[in-house]
């Protein structure tokens, strides 16, 4: 019952926030328009972002570079917020019923180690989605760091072969190594 209200909050929270950025616009011009505010840093900083081929996998990848971007910065509150949208925009997409559990549980995490243990599972998962689909432009980059989860490892997607570690945050940002490249075949 708390997770269902909790996601009934953010959600409301989501679309208060999206009503008052509109500034009275049109909805619809200001969609076609500017979605500068929507981009992630990666994405500003990498204009030729890469894409698959299912645009519901596309529409997706934003949310969780957003929630990455939270996890680096240790920031709960911005990551749950990404969870949520990296959820409902799993629902596009089909056989993410894993990534969507992982997003779920983000959600549903009461610390940042917990986030990041799901953000572990949604990502692996967001990963087999994008090899399955196949990559249509540009290069998806999967990162690892050996260290997280007490030397286990995990996996991340990263925009750019720039390490960004969300798993440590600022304690080890730049940990990890790029160990795989997702390209088109």
């Amino acid at each position: 019952m708390k997770t269902t209200n909790f996601k009934i909050g953010i959600a409301a929270l989501a679309a208060l926030f999206i009503l008052a950025s509109c500034n009275g616009e049109s909805q619809s011009s200001k969609t076609e328009n500017d979605h500068s505010q929507h981009q992630t840093v990666a994405e500003r900083d990498n204009p030729q972002a890469p894409k698959t081929k299912n645009e519901a996998l596309d529409a997706l990848y934003p949310h969780y570079l957003a929630l990455q971007e939270a996890l680096v910065a240790g920031d709960i509150s911005k990551a749950k917020e990404a969870g949520l949208l990296v959820e409902e925009a799993g629902k596009h997409v089909d056989g993410a019923k894993d990534l969507q559990e992982a997003a779920s549980q983000v959600l549903s995490a009461e610390n940042i180690n917990s986030q990041r243990d799901a953000f572990s599972s949604l990502s692996n998962a967001l990963i087999e989605l994008i090899k399955t689909h196949g990559v249509a432009t540009g290069e998806f980059y999967v990162a690892h760091c050996p260290m997280a989860f007490n030397d286990k490892g995990a996996n991340w997607l990263s925009p750019t072969k720039s390490i960004k570690n969300p798993y440590f945050g600022d304690k080890m940002l730049n940990c990890g190594s790029v160990e795989e490249t997702l390209r088109k075949l």
